[in-house]
């Protein structure tokens, strides 16, 4: 009488590659961890660069001004259309990500801790300016903003 064997795992193979996974994601959570403030860093200045372009883009399309007001002391900003003459929220106030702040020193155009940025409806800016955004680690990048409505991440 033949016996057939069936597939699969036993216990013990179950249980030494439960252990070998665990000891592998014990080594390597420091390094991970190590490197989530850049990632945090990275996301927040990219968030402002496409919300600058996104108002960049209303201003245009709606043949109107747009402004994006930065908190610097709160690290929140928001978008603003003008309508009738007024500037109207046009969302919600967004925040940075934990850990991630406005570095007003590395910052321009900085009035009363806060950087306001215009559109025009042809798309410039007179208010060039840098947003630099930083965390408690050292690390930090720059969202620039030229005359000509361009935006870039530094």
């Amino acid at each position: 009488m033949v016996r057939e064997r069936s597939t699969g795992f036993t216990l013990l193979e179950l249980l030494c590659a439960i252990g070998v996974l665990s000891l592998l994601a014990a080594t390597s959570l420091p390094r991970i961890s190590a490197i989530l403030p850049a990632l945090a860093l990275d996301r927040a200045a990219r968030q402002i660069a496409a919300e600058l372009a996104l108002a960049r883009v209303e201003a245009i399309t709606r043949n109107t001004r747009s402004r994006t007001i930065f908190d610097l002391a709160a690290a929140r900003y928001s978008v603003e259309l003008e309508s009738e003459g007024r500037f109207n929220g046009e969302s919600a106030v967004r925040t940075l990500p934990a850990g991630v702040s406005f570095n007003s020193v590395a910052s321009t155009r900085v009035s009363a801790g806060r950087i306001s940025i215009t559109f025009v409806p042809r798309g410039n800016t007179a208010d060039n300016a840098t947003i630099a955004v930083a965390t408690a680690s050292g690390g930090s990048r720059r969202v620039v903003v030229s005359a000509a409505g361009r935006v870039r991440v530094e």
